[in-house]
C-alpha cells in the first residue's frame, strides 16, 4: 500500500471524512490535492499533511460544474504531472433537507444530483485521462449505505452512484484503472449528527451486530484497500461499512 510517487485526488477534503481520506493517503506516501469549494478548509488540511511530513496541495474545485473539473484536472497536470487515485467524496448531505419525494422541491432534487452523482461523473471524466496516461489508476466514489432504503432525494443520488460506478468500470477497467465504492452506514461525524434525526440514529445503531460507533477512522481500512495493488482484481464493486446493518445476498 505504498503510494510513493503517486497523485491522489481527494473531493470535499476540507474536513470530515474527506478531510481523513486525504490523511490516510498522504501518510502511504501519496501528494495528495485536497480539493474543496471551501478552500481554507482544504488549506487546513494540507497544513496537517505537511505537518506529518506529508506533501499536499489545496485547489478549489465545484464538482457540480464542468469547467471547474476540467481546471482542476489542468492544475493537477501542470502543478503535478498527472494523478493515480481519484477518491469522489463530495457531495450534499450537511443539513441537507429531508424532504419526502412526494413533496420535494426539484429545484432541490436537482441541486443534490448536480453535486452527490453528477459531481462524481464531472470529476471522472476530467481526470481519466490522467489515469490512463498513468498506466495505474484508482477511483473510489463515496455512496451510502442510504442507497438501499427510502432516504429521498439523497438515496436516490447515491443508488445512481453505485450504477455510474458500474459503468465507469467497465469502460475503463481496458486501460488498467478500477472503478470503486465504499457504502458507509452511519458515521458520527458533525455532519451526521446535524442532519440525521437522533431517533434514527438509534434505531440504525441499535439495529447493528457490531456495536461500535463509528467514527470517519473506522472507513480507512476500505479505502487504503481499494486504492491498493491488493485490489487490482476488484472492479465495479460496493464494499459496505456499516457494523453489520446492511444485510444483502
Amino acid at each position: 500500500m505504498d503510494h510513493t510517487g503517486h497523485v491522489a485526488v481527494v473531493t470535499g477534503a476540507a474536513q470530515g471524512i474527506g478531510r481523513e481520506y486525504a490523511l490516510a493517503l498522504a501518510e502511504l506516501g501519496a501528494t495528495v490535492v485536497a480539493a474543496d469549494l471551501n478552500i481554507e478548509g482544504a488549506k487546513e488540511t494540507v497544513t496537517l499533511i505537511e505537518g506529518a511530513g506529508g506533501r499536499g496541495l489545496a485547489a478549489t474545485v465545484d464538482v457540480s460544474d464542468q469547467a471547474s473539473t476540467l481546471e482542476l484536472a489542468a492544475v493537477v497536470r501542470r502543478e503535478l504531472g498527472g494523478a493515480h487515485i481519484l477518491v469522489n467524496n463530495a457531495a450534499i448531505y450537511h443539513s441537507m433537507r429531508l424532504d419526502p419525494v412526494l413533496s420535494v422541491d426539484i429545484a432541490y432534487w436537482r441541486k443534490l444530483f448536480s453535486v452527490n452523482l453528477d459531481g462524481a461523473l464531472l470529476m471522472s471524466q476530467a481526470f481519466a485521462p490522467l489515469l490512463i496516461e498513468a498506466g495505474w489508476g484508482r477511483i473510489v466514489n463515496q455512496t451510502s449505505v442510504a442507497a438501499y432504503g427510502p432516504a429521498g432525494a439523497y438515496s436516490a443520488s447515491k443508488l445512481a452512484l453505485i450504477n455510474l460506478t458500474l459503468s465507469l468500470a467497465a469502460e475503463l477497467g481496458p486501460h488498467g484503472v478500477t472503478v470503486n465504492a465504499i457504502a458507509p452506514g452511519p458515521i458520527y461525524t458533525e455532519a451526521t449528527e446535524v442532519t440525521v434525526p437522533a431517533a434514527r440514529l438509534e434505531a440504525m445503531q441499535a439495529a447493528m451486530p457490531l456495536k461500535h460507533k463509528a467514527g470517519p477512522q473506522d472507513l480507512l481500512g476500505a479505502l487504503r484497500f481499494l486504492c491498493s495493488d491488493e485490489s487490482a482484481w476488484i472492479t465495479g464493486q460496493t464494499l459496505v461499512v456499516d457494523g453489520g446493518l446492511t444485510r444483502r445476498i
